[in-house]
């Protein structure tokens, strides 16, 4: 027999009294340090009820998905398909890529099982370009296959998809990117939408360039994406919402909600429209469509941005009619988690970096109890979501620390982006219009470096710092500190070595 012999501890009982005792003060107010300046008690009171406000919507947002996180089973079977006679039309819209990438493109469809099915390549490139595309695509000697360009190319991509829709001849039609890398057997689940449905075949990332921006994108695009937003929503029963590549629907169906809209959230608005007119969106369980991330920092950064916008700009225009849906309670909120999510995130990350702030210039060292409380609430629910993502992610052989590392990162990204993704959440609650990025593809993505955004918010950070020093406020400095290096973290590791292949 062995013995075991355990250390012992001892703790001061005078450190066990002072701590309870300041636990206790946090039952009246906030803890401030002695030196703190004066602050009106009601911008006080206002400014921590915003904080609280916050701190519950970040439960809420992380809540919904540790839930859809635990029903994240992976089902490989798809549906059994329609017959093969029914006429198919795979859309896919073009502008600004090279010739190569849309005959790369026609050939990955050439490659399928797929009868009685015509590709529709719509440009709105200009004339010269057009040709250049027409004629490489004719290369290939697929009859099947027309290159379309439209006389006028006004308005974003949901409007020239509508125009490729008006000349298809299938009774399905489906929608699909130029990079996208299709389910061998898309046309099988494709035909199977059902009369008044969106049919979304889901969506998973590859990265032909393996920076480190892309490498953190592909974690969450199959772990937090496909497996929590989509398949955990199908899995539940819940809504799910179509994505822009690896749509099918009917072509009444599709005339009936009106197509798509002349906005850059048009796979969204679409799915939203399916569901006032009565429809639904149905995920089809199977392989997923393959998309391209970005693999540069500053391509993934507009990306993001844009995808935030249209988020916002949803909840603008449907914000109203979202609980007004004829579905359960539960399904509303979650459609309405689902367009919030990316605006919310934004908004509570910005927002509490500012309350942090706020409250280190007001020298709060505890805030009241309640805060506390819920700040352990929210500790409590990252871990949980944490601890999910790795029982997803464990069977492809991630460690804990790994998985964690993965979320911290992706934390210091969003919070080091939120005043800059703010502005665009902005823009699309008030509806006003964005510029069309097309994402570019391969090494194109990592041209960019960084800019300006990135050099001000480290000058502000270290002005920030500098003052709290300055004025000996301890509190305000730490806060500052901890920006500081989660911003750095965020460029150290993602922003400036996914940039580097552009400075050839």
């Amino acid at each position: 027999m062995v013995n075991i012999t355990f250390p012992t501890v001892t703790v001061p009982r005078n450190l066990i009294n002072d701590t309870l005792q300041v636990l206790n003060k946090t039952r009246e107010g906030p803890v401030t340090i002695p030196n703190a300046p004066v602050i009106p008690p009601w911008l006080q009171h206002a400014l921590l009820s915003l904080y609280m406000a916050l701190l519950v919507l970040s439960i809420l947002l992380i809540a919904h998905y540790v839930f859809y996180a635990r029903h994240a089973r992976s089902d490989p079977q798809g549906p059994a398909g329609a017959p093969a006679e029914v006429p198919l039309s795979i859309i896919i819209p073009v502008k600004n890529e090279k010739p190569e990438t849309v005959a790369e493109a026609v050939k990955r469809l050439g490659a399928l099982q797929c009868p009685r099915a015509e590709v529709l390549i719509v440009s709105d490139d200009p004339p010269d370009v057009f040709e250049e595309v027409r004629r490489a695509v004719e290369a290939l000697g697929m009859p099947n296959v027309k290159v379309l360009r439209r006389p006028t190319p006004r308005g974003y991509k949901g409007v020239a998809l509508n125009w490729a829709a008006e000349r298809a001849e299938g009774d399905v039609l489906v929608f699909l990117d130029v990079d996208s890398v299709p389910p061998p057997d898309m046309c099988q689940r494709a035909r199977a939408v059902g009369e008044r449905e969106i049919l979304f075949l889901g969506w998973d990332g590859y990265a032909p360039v393996k920076t480190p921006v892309a490498q953190l994108q592909l974690f969450l695009y199959k772990y937090l994406l496909l497996h929590v937003a989509i398949l955990g929503r199908h899995n539940t029963g819940h809504p799910v919402f179509a994505l822009g590549s690896g749509i099918a629907v009917r072509r009444e169906f599709f005339r009936e909600v009106g197509g798509f809209c002349n906005c850059t959230a048009d796979d969204y608005d679409i799915s939203m429209k399916a569901y006032l007119h009565g429809g639904r969106v149905a995920y089809a369980p199977g392989p997923p469509v393959y998309v391209e991330v970005p693999a540069g920092y500053d391509a993934f950064k507009k990306q993001y941005a844009r995808w935030t916008y249209n988020s916002a700009y949803l909840l603008a225009v449907y914000g109203a009619e979202i609980f007004k849906l004829k579905m359960p309670l539960a399904h509303r909120l979650s459609v309405f988690l689902n367009v919030a999510t990316h605006p919310l995130m934004i908004l509570t990350t910005f927002s509490i970096m500012l309350a942090g702030v706020a409250m280190g210039y007001m020298g709060i060292i505890l805030p009241p109890l309640h805060i506390l409380i819920l700040q352990l609430a929210l500790g409590v629910a990252a871990l949980m979501q944490s601890y999910y993502v790795y029982k997803l992610a464990a069977r492809d052989g991630y460690s804990f620390p790994a998985v964690a590392g993965r979320l911290i990162t992706s934390g210091a990204l969003l919070l080091a982006l939120s005043p800059y993704l703010t502005l665009y959440v902005l823009m699309g609650l008030l509806k006003r219009r964005i510029r069309w990025h097309v994402t570019p593809k391969g090494l194109a993505s990592v041209a960019g470096r960084l800019g300006l955004y990135e050099l001000g918010l480290a000058a502000a950070l270290a002005a920030l710092l500098a003052y709290a020093l300055y004025i000996s406020n301890w509190v305000l400095a730490s806060s500052a500190a901890f920006l500081i290096l989660a911003v750095l973290h965020a460029l150290a590791r993602v922003a400036i070595p996914s940039s580097q292949l552009g400075r050839g």
